[in-house]
Order: structure tokens, then sequence, then C-alpha cells
């Protein structure tokens, strides 16, 4: 029995509350199999715990490892894979270099003024509040700090500071370009 080709993959990554969920939700809807990679690190917590891309897995574990567990996951081999919510650029950047098929970044971005009215209007919450939780969520990320690294592999960058619709043409567009280097059908 013919084994199933390795399915295109999209990173979703980007600073914190920047629309990388409302992405995966858009991607999903496009016909990508949405993944969190909470998904793929709880296979990594055997052993001695660490905190990483959000949560506690095993202190050390290879990135390579990292990919041989997103490789086990059940998959047709056709479907592109959209993973969010990567933090770690040189995690991506492994990923991206050892993926068996095409495999591109997608990094969201807004100014903090605007996730924080977002964040406010959707939680209730004040505009301190707000900007309280997404500095701490940056700061545990390291998001500034990466952000130069986050620019040197992006395959696409996107400013989510526009309406929705701008922030879904340029998902689509990352969409299609990762379906038809793959040789599959533009949706």
């Amino acid at each position: 029995m013919r084994q199933p080709a390795t399915p295109p993959i999209l990173l979703l990554a980007g600073t914190s509350e920047a629309g990388k969920s409302s992405a995966g939700e858009y991607l999903a809807a496009l016909g990508a199999r949405r993944v969190k990679i909470r998904t793929v690190l709880v296979r990594l917590t055997s052993g001695r715990q660490a905190y990483h891309e959000g949560m506690e897995t095993r202190e050390d574990f290879g990135y390579d490892e990292f990919v041989s567990k997103l490789l086990e996951l059940p998959d047709d081999g056709e479907t592109p894979l959209a993973v969010e919510s990567f933090i770690d650029a040189a995690l991506a950047t492994t990923v991206k270099r050892t993926w068996p098929a095409p495999c591109a970044i997608i990094f969201i971005t807004a100014p903090e003024l605007v996730r924080i009215r977002r964040l406010a209007q959707t939680r209730g919450l004040t505009a301190d509040e707000a900007q309280r939780i997404i500095r701490r969520k940056d700061e545990r990320k390291r998001v500034h700090e990466q952000i130069p690294a986050w620019r040197a592999i992006a395959d696409h960058w996107v400013d989510n500071t526009a309406d929705i619709i701008t922030f879904r043409a340029r998902l689509r567009e990352a969409f299609q370009t990762i379906q038809t280097s793959s040789g599959g059908i533009q949706p």
C-alpha cells in the first residue's frame, strides 16, 4: 500500500493578540487542516519538564524530534496543514528547513494600540488591562527580541491593521501559494 505524500504546511506566528487564531480558523475554512502547536508539543512531554511555546514540555527536546512528531499526525498527505502558534523562530526555521513538502511561515502582527483596542473590545477589558495582558504575553514569548529572526524567515508578513477583508485576502494568497507550489488545486 502506497504511503500518502507529506502535506504542505503553513506555520502561523506573530505578536500576541494579532490574529493567529483568526488566521487558523480562516485557513481551515479554506480547506487547511488546523493544528495547534500544543497538539504536537504534548507528544514531547515525557522526561524533565520545561516551559515551551506556552506549555510544559520536555526540557531540551530536539527540534528535529518536534518535526518527527508533526509528521506522525494522521493526514491524507494532500490537505495543507496550518500549524499555530509558533513563538520560537529557531523551531520554525527547523520545521521549514526539514519539512519534506512545501512549507511557508506566516507572521501576523499589528501595532500594539490596535491589539489593545481589539482585545479590550472582545473581552470587555479596560485598555490598561488589555495592555498588561499583551505586554506580558509578548515578554514571555520574547516576541520583540525575535522580530529580526522572524523577518528573515517569514514568507508572508501580514500586518493585521486593516479590515478583515484585507486580512483574509493576504491569508488566502498564502494558502493558494502553498497549494500551487505543492501541485494542489487552487480554491
